[in-house]
């Protein structure tokens, strides 16, 4: 959900000798710094797959494909004795010109030969593995069966998009496996391809790669396995994914295991463009004839039926297999963007010491609760009658108070007085946490006077903040090591712009991602003052400090906002400054946009009759957010332990709870529910 540098999980294997390998600028500074996805790309199409210069057309239209999702196609090949990475424009033209390049098929045998000789070569789906096992690309886009129509006539030339291999329908007499199964079990990437030859057995292919290891997985409505030309086949694979996201949260988990075996997901062509199974099936059958008949086999037996099959489906399968390969590359970006977005979000550190950062406020707040339900305040001498409560607050310092009720410690840094209410204060501030914390003396504690109407909603407020300003920056230049290590820094609006300056820009040395609670309308924009604002990747403003927040960035929207769509709209204009923006909405809810993400998603509040006050709620929902998103929880479960920590807040007399839900509550296993709001 949040960019950051990609941790150590994805970085790469370079077993292969820098003399022989050559990564382009744009591939190497996205796989370095982890700004955008990479999406590798097979060669073969370019130099077995199509006659000259179809070949370079459709290799551009491919990468084309990749790049209008958003990342960065990474076509593979041996051009002059070395692999590259990322193929330029005259590569691709040099390549796909076979008479001048005379390329070669490159597997795992061919590469010391195609290198010592300095040959040239299009690398097969397991060539293509190996390079994306050494340079750390995880995702890879493969197709399948290509025709292409050379003239307008009934001739058609047979063209090869290569895609997965698999075993041979005559393995008993031939005993012909694909290289591809073998590198596919021992590889760290995900496949995306349109499931496996039509010409092979599908059966046998399924029971090798689970021999090998293998992750099978179809991504649609079921379980049937695609054919390519068809969206099925009368095979069912072991598992379903319903979308690119839950396959690049699998992709995610499988790495994190350090499995080292491959994942195979089998995208079936689009609906629209898809072909009858049965006429398919039969068309194969009678090519198998045909070469049984004419007794081909070896290599000259798939040419033979590739062509077979072409004569008889006289061509109408090119619609097909153009949206085939299309949306392969178009399924693999998107798997590659998610993937990216989960585990830098995710990706938080998780060493044993690492503890997240909290910088803000620390207060006694004063609870005057009104009596009389109608009665508002006014200024004239009167006495109002009211219930008067004293309890530690402070944005900071009640999500420092969370979090360690909900199992993450953090490292606070914060000040009070030496005087009685910065005893009281200390005592609600968690041992573990307090040791950054400054008692200063001859200040005055921070104090707040939090007027509530007799339904316990905020009426107004009144503070004594001078004390915030000595969380300074001599504090965090002192203790930077302490920070460097940790997974996220949260910030709130208390602090000085000079201080708030200077914690963004360690967040922004060390790629510490930045949760900011905008606290107050007043002070909601300060940090985007800073040079080093960039490093905020998650707000949780109110609506009037969402709009005070997008006026700065000079967003316009209507100053009567209420309505639920126009705070999305206004959400998702402001997300595209800002990686997450969590708008909390009171009885609403919240609403998150992404950026990247089109559509703002709404997660509804439970109706709570009998709540006893709403100071502490918007900071327990932000720590029960941040505690999940520690525990590397999707956004869903991220925003019900968020809520649940919130409705624990609206129930008790004090700002944070004295006790909140374990790992082993039910809010932990439930995911909220939301509404996509176009």
């Amino acid at each position: 959900m949040f960019s950051k540098q990609l941790p150590r999980l994805l970085s790469r294997n370079r077993n292969i000798c820098s003399q022989f390998l050559q990564i382009s600028e744009e591939i190497n500074e996205a796989l370095t710094v982890g700004k955008q996805s990479v999406v590798a790309l097979e060669s073969t199409i370019i130099t077995h797959g199509m006659p000259y210069p179809t070949n370079i057309q459709c290799a551009l239209e491919v990468e084309k494909q990749v790049r209008t999702q958003g990342a960065i196609p990474a076509t593979i090949a041996v051009i002059n004795g070395r692999i590259k990475v990322g193929l330029s424009k005259n590569d691709l033209e040099f390549l796909g010109d076979t008479d001048r390049s005379r390329p070669i098929k490159i597997s795992r045998r061919d590469f010391a030969y195609a290198l010592a000789e300095k040959l040239n070569g299009g690398t097969t789906v397991a060539g293509t593995l190996i390079a994306c096992q050494q340079v750390g690309i995880h995702v890879f886009a493969t197709g399948g069966l290509f025709f292409f129509p050379l003239t307008f006539t009934y001739t058609i030339i047979l063209c090869h998009l290569k895609g997965i291999g698999g075993v041979h329908r005559d393995v008993n007499d031939s005993f012909d496996i694909s290289a591809d199964l073998n590198e596919l079990g021992h590889s760290n990437v995900a496949v995306i391809s349109s499931g496996v030859k039509s010409i092979l057995d599908i059966s046998k292919t399924l029971e090798y790669l689970e021999t090998q290891g293998v992750f099978v997985a179809t991504l649609g409505e079921n379980h049937g396995f695609p054919a390519f030309y068809s969206r099925s086949s009368s095979h069912q694979a072991p598992y379903r994914v319903q979308d690119t996201y839950q396959a690049a949260k699998i992709v995610k988990s499988h790495l994190d295991l350090g499995l080292n075996s491959g994942l195979l997901f089998a995208v079936p062509v689009p609906e629209a463009y898809a072909c009858d199974p049965e006429k398919m099936e039969f068309i194969i059958q009678e090519a198998l004839r045909k070469a049984s008949e004419k007794d081909i086999k070896g290599k000259a037996r798939t040419p033979f039926l590739l062509e077979e099959i072409a004569r008889a489906s006289s061509g109408n399968s090119l619609e097909t297999n153009v949206a085939l390969i299309k949306n392969n590359a178009k399924v693999a970006s998107e798997i590659a963007l998610k993937l990216q977005e989960i585990i830098t979000e995710s990706g938080i550190s998780s060493e044993k010491n690492a503890r997240p950062i909290v910088i803000g406020g620390s207060n006694l707040d004063c609870m005057v609760r009104l009596q009389q339900t109608n009665e508002t305040v006014k200024l004239d001498g009167r006495i109002h009658m009211c219930q008067l409560d004293y309890n530690p607050g402070g944005v900071g310092r009640n999500i420092c108070e969370a979090l360690e009720k909900l199992g993450q410690p953090c490292h606070f840094f914060t000040a009070v007085g030496d005087d009685y209410q910065g005893k009281i204060v200390l005592d609600r501030i968690p041992k573990t946490a307090q040791k950054y914390v400054k008692t200063l003396k001859n200040h005055r504690t921070a104090q707040c006077i939090v007027v509530l109407d007799k339904m316990g909603d905020c009426s107004f407020l009144m503070g004594d903040m001078d004390i915030h300003k000595e969380i300074s920056i001599d504090v965090l230049e002192n203790d930077e090591d302490v920070i460097k290590g940790s997974p996220l820094m949260v910030m709130d609006g208390n602090l000085s712009l000079q201080t708030m300056d200077k914690a963004l820009k360690i967040a922004e040395k060390y790629k510490i991602p930045v949760f900011y609670e905008p606290t107050d309308t007043a002070i909601a924009r300060k940090p985007f003052q800073s040079l080093h604002w960039k490093s905020i990747k998650f707000i949780t403003p109110n609506v009037a400090e969402l709009m005070d927040i997008s006026e700065h960035f000079q967003i316009p929207f209507d100053q009567t906002l209420s309505d639920l769509s126009d705070i999305a709209s206004l959400a998702s204009s402001l997300s595209g400054h800002i990686d997450n923006v969590i708008v909390t909405l009171g009885p609403r809810g919240v609403l998150l946009a992404s950026k990247g993400q089109n559509s703002p998603r709404h997660y509804p509040a439970d109706d709570i009759p009998n709540l006893v006050n709403v100071s502490g709620a918007g900071d327990c929902f932000a720590s029960g957010f941040i505690a999940a998103l520690l525990e590397k929880r999707l956004e869903s479960e991220c925003v019900s332990v968020g809520l649940a920590a919130a409705r624990m807040a609206l129930l008790s007399a004090s700002p944070v709870p004295k006790k909140m839900f374990d790992r082993n509550d039910r809010a932990w296993q439930l995911q909220a529910t939301s509404f996509i709001l176009k």
